[in-house]
């Protein structure tokens, strides 16, 4: 009994930290599905959403284990996910000790991310590259590349830090599209409205509204309607912050 107990409590582990790197809800249910098929736990009942991991193992004697998380924060880590993934094909394969398990898990979890300065380079080419794709000069991508730096900053020393998510959107929405407009009163001869959607490129949750419709498709409701009101809110605050400068400036 200590023995199911205790792979089991490793599996949600590992399904939660995946959930919480940014995997999709199917596969986390699939990971944690296969992991309790591996070692024989018996039927496994897996519900997974966006804030909430719960399974249940079923014996052939009637016996009952269940575990759950509670998941507070969902973020993007594709190293860590590639880490995770990689450690649950080896578990399936080797089956492993559940202390083998559980160092080789804290392993996973302790890998460095990506280096920062490659991570800003990413912000600033992704904001140069949509403002000349939507019309843009190569001075309107410099100047936006120079905002994507400064989204950049603002990420790393702010997001997640007591301010609620939404706020957060909202809030860089304006200070950039101010910046933005900034740049149209340089005497450059520079174009705010191409500086700033190639900001705006950087907010805009297309990775979870796609996700949130492939989850519908595939007759997870629940999942997918959670994830399309989250992006539909998203995309609120951030046409919200981007606003209110047109509004005070645009006349200017």
């Amino acid at each position: 009994m200590m023995e199911v107990n205790r792979y089991l409590d490793l599996f949600v582990d590992i399904g939660q930290a995946m959930l919480e790197a940014g995997a999709e809800i199917h596969r986390v249910e699939d990971t944690i599905y296969r992991l309790c098929g591996a070692y024989g736990l018996g039927r496994a009942d897996i519900f997974a959403i966006r804030s909430l991991i719960l399974v249940t193992i079923r014996e052939d004697t009637g016996r009952l284990y269940t575990d759950s998380r509670r998941i507070y924060g969902i973020g993007t880590n594709m190293t860590r996910l590639e880490a995770l993934n990689a450690l649950s094909r080896y578990i399936c394969r080797e089956r492993p000790t559940a202390m083998e398990i559980s160092r080789r898990f804290k392993e996973s979890m302790e890998k460095n991310p990506v280096p920062w300065q490659e991570t800003m380079f990413g912000y600033m080419l992704a904001a140069s590259s949509f403002a000349c794709f939507f019309g843009g000069r190569l001075r309107d991508g410099a100047a936006a590349a120079v905002l994507g730096f400064l989204l950049f900053v603002m990420d790393r020393h702010m997001a997640g830090r007591r301010l609620q998510r939404f706020v957060y959107i909202a809030f860089c929405s304006v200070i950039l599209g101010f910046l933005g407009m900034g740049w149209g009163w340089t005497g450059l001869g520079l174009l705010p409205d191409k500086i700033m959607i190639g900001t705006i490129m950087l907010l805009i949750p297309g990775m979870a509204l796609m996700n949130s419709v492939r989850d519908m498709l595939n007759n997870n409701a629940i999942n997918g309607l959670f994830s399309c009101i989250d992006a539909v809110l998203t995309a609120g605050a951030i046409a919200a912050g981007f606003g209110v400068p047109l509004i005070l400036l645009g006349g200017l």
